[in-house]
């Protein structure tokens, strides 16, 4: 429930104007209409339009949710904060009239969901077992069931709301909504919901990243209808941490592994080291991760442009790419021969592993016969003609383009679903 003192309630104001103009609207005599319930608050507010704001406020959400009228795109907007301010300071003024049939249907569907997500939780919470771990496991599974079903009541209201109105959300919004799935230990939800104000300008994208996030949600809301390795790859996306015990018991591939490329990145504190290896006969790719706090060196690890018979573990999942490395053998230059690969055949094999795993990130691949095209931004370019973005530093992509001469090149790296980063390159063909 919404702290109802004049301190907490102006805590929540996305700004300081916002609680300003607040208190300025927290008199009665602007208010021809205030009506109160057990869990809720609505009024009329006199603006300086014909017809006054419809404002309701429902007070199980402790963040303030609320529903208005009036055009602002913050939230929640001064109106509301004025209604709780008035609720606080003149409770004598609030009648138990009924509200309105659209706020009464707005609150009845947040009724709706918060009693699902009760719902939920308890049932998550009642599945413990006596095992320490297994309790454990149900305890950090309840908390995250009740983070998700509190960050699909966000997207929900955040679509309700219309796309162009999310624009104009402050940035507290997005870094409360990730602390709240912080705190329900779901990391890798609290991650995608960070990246959201990066897309704010780029409907498409941000419809499309917001859809990654309602997957998440339904997917786990559902995870006892997946198969286990389906389930695993939600828990993934949400952000439990792979066994690393768990992985190299399951049986490994042990043949000549290529190492194509190698990217180290500074990310959250960390530098973290991606290593991309491919087994040639299956047409299999495999993902080594390494880390280490920034200042300190990374663990020992392959080198790239080199082949080493190795035995690679995979977890159990729909699309298994993360591995770890078992039994190793000594590296040998790079010796293999890649097939024929085009810019087509990179979307085609990242969206059959897209089918596997909605929330994958990113995926490897070799295309041959390509060419750097200079520009803002720099294309990848093939033989047919088809283009992709690159990524990268203009200082990395001269360099590439220097080392192949103005030939056509067989190139490896990572494809993210709008960026094509350049990591290695194979050949040079000389035409």
């Amino acid at each position: 429930m919404v702290e109802l003192t004049p301190d907490s309630i102006l805590t929540l104001a996305p700004d300081a104007s916002s609680a300003k103009n607040a208190r300025g609207l927290a008199t009665p005599t602007k208010w021809p209409t205030l009506h109160a319930t057990d869990h809720a608050l609505w009024g009329e507010c006199q603006g300086s339009g014909k017809h006054p704001y419809l404002t309701a406020v429902d007070l199980r959400d402790a963040g303030g949710a609320s529903k208005c009228s009036c055009p602002s795109r913050k939230f929640p907007c001064k109106h509301a904060l004025a209604l709780m301010l008035l609720r606080a300071t003149h409770p004598g003024h609030f009648g138990t009239t009924t509200p309105p049939d659209a706020i009464q249907t707005w609150l009845t569907g947040r009724s709706e969901r918060a009693e699902k997500k009760t719902e939920k939780a308890t049932r998550a919470a009642e599945h413990a077992s006596a095992p320490a771990a297994n309790q454990r496991r149900a305890a950090r599974d309840a908390k995250v069931t009740a983070g998700l079903d509190g960050l699909a009541l966000f997207l929900r209201d955040l679509i309700e709301g219309g796309l162009a109105a999310a624009q104009h959300r402050p940035y507290s919004d997005w870094d409360t909504q990730a602390a709240r799935l912080i705190d329900a230990q779901a990391p890798g939800a609290a991650r995608l919901v960070r990246h959201t104000p990066a897309l704010l300008s780029h409907p498409d994208a941000l419809l499309m990243h917001l859809g990654r996030l309602h997957l998440l949600c339904r997917a786990w809301a559902n995870l006892t209808t997946l198969t286990p390795e389906e389930a695993q790859e939600v828990r993934s996306a949400v952000g439990y941490p792979f066994d690393a015990a768990e992985i190299l018991a399951q049986p490994p591939i042990t043949t000549d592994w290529h190492v194509l490329g190698q990217l180290v990145i500074a990310e959250d504190h960390l530098t973290v080291r991606r290593t991309w290896l491919h087994d040639a006969t299956t047409n299999r790719d495999a993902l080594l991760l390494d880390f280490a706090p920034q200042g300190r060196p990374l663990p020992p690890g392959l080198m790239a442009h080199t082949t080493v018979h190795a035995s690679v573990h995979f977890p159990a999942t729909a699309h298994p790419q993360r591995a770890l490395l078992g039994e190793t053998g000594a590296p040998r230059p790079l010796d293999v021969r890649l097939p024929e690969r085009h810019l087509d055949d990179v979307l085609d094999r990242h969206a059959a592993q897209l089918a596997r795993n909605p929330w994958l990130e990113r995926s490897a691949h070799h295309v041959t016969r390509v060419r750097f095209a200079p520009g803002a931004p720099w294309h990848l370019v093939d033989a047919r003609g088809q283009a992709l973005p690159l990524g990268g530093t203009d200082h990395d992509l001269f360099r590439l383009h220097a080392l192949g001469g103005g030939q056509a090149l067989t190139c490896f790296g990572e494809w993210d679903g709008a960026i094509f980063t350049p990591l290695s390159l194979l050949e040079v063909h000389h035409d």
